[in-house]
């Protein structure tokens, strides 16, 4: 089984005498390219086949010849000498030969190769300049397309972010107006605190030293102030903060911005969104104008971009009231 395998695919050893051959097909160049004018049997009419040197074979050039004419049962490539030829062998050794026999069924042509065909030899300067030509092309062809899809990326994202903020520029002008008018409640709230801690300080001063004594308003005094500790406390449970200025303050403003958020119609989701994806927006334009981004291929870019979205699109979204 092995030696005909072999055989089959390889070489077989023809008959001492080879048979005469019917007619004789010369070799000739058209733009580079070798050109074959050969004969068909079933319509007995010419048919012209290229060979390329580079990247076909002898069984490439069989399987042109199978499917042009299906009458052929039996194509084959021999020698001279009468050797066949196996498939694999390329057509640019091929034309390094003085000629060769082609058989179609019980036809054999002898194929004429001239001395410009002989010669023909393909170095590894040639193929290495053929690589880098092919590798400029490619680098060419992704730059091109990379600037053709930043180019409409951009595009898109513009008018994503003009669309966008014309919708947020309504609700910001509500949003700043809230703002002003809760800075003020809290303003309000803090004054009367401190008019509150006044009055009590003179209500202390005028019953210390008018009315009574320091001895009878010191445990007054006292509980007072004992009472205040109770009060910060009792802030601290109800809210999960100490008591400091600042944050009671932040906590007044917060409140005071959702109610009249509600009174006036202001649609806090829907603005923390537009934030988000004008914040996006600038972020991808920002990124693809960035230098380093220039020449990364376009499925790297895309793939970059779903992946960074994907990854904010799990954030939460932001608290107007603190972004101010």
């Amino acid at each position: 089984n092995y030696s005909s395998h072999f055989q089959s695919y390889c070489s077989d050893k023809a008959p001492s005498t080879p048979p005469a051959a019917h007619s004789t097909i010369t070799v000739r160049f058209e733009r580079g390219l070798p050109l074959l004018d050969v004969v068909l049997p079933s319509r007995q009419e010419l048919c012209q086949f290229s060979l390329r040197p580079l990247t076909d074979d002898v069984g490439s050039f069989c399987d042109q010849l199978h499917r042009e004419d299906r009458g052929l049962d039996y194509v084959a490539v021999y020698t001279n000498d009468g050797i066949r030829v196996a498939t694999s062998t390329s057509i640019e050794h091929l034309l390094q030969f003085d000629g060769f026999r082609l058989r179609l069924n019980d036809r054999y042509y002898d194929v004429v190769i001239p001395e410009r065909a002989s010669t023909y030899e393909v170095d590894s300067d040639r193929i290495r300049q053929i690589d880098d030509l092919k590798a400029t092309v490619a680098s060419l062809h992704a730059a091109l397309c990379v600037d053709e899809y930043k180019v409409s990326r951009e595009r898109r994202l513009i008018q994503q972010l003009e669309k966008a903020e014309t919708e947020l520029r309504p609700l910001h002008e509500m949003k700043l107006n809230i703002e002003r008018e809760c800075d003020a409640h809290a303003d309000r709230i803090m004054w009367a605190g401190f008019a509150a801690m006044g009055v009590q300080t003179g209500l202390f001063a005028r019953l210390t030293w008018w009315e009574y004594s320091w001895d009878i308003m010191e445990p007054v005094t006292y509980f007072a102030t004992y009472a205040t500790v109770v009060a910060t406390f009792g802030y601290y449970l109800y809210t999960r903060q100490s008591f400091e200025y600042p944050n009671a303050r932040e906590r007044l403003f917060t409140k005071q911005f959702y109610k009249r958020a509600i009174k006036h119609g202001f649609d806090i989701e829907k603005y923390n969104k537009l934030v988000t994806e004008v914040e996006e927006v600038r972020r991808q334009l920002a990124r693809i104008r960035d230098p380093l981004f220039q020449h990364l291929p376009v499925s790297y870019l895309t793939r970059l971009e779903d992946d960074m979205t994907a990854q904010e699109s799990g954030g939460q979204t932001k608290n107007p009231a603190k972004d101010g």
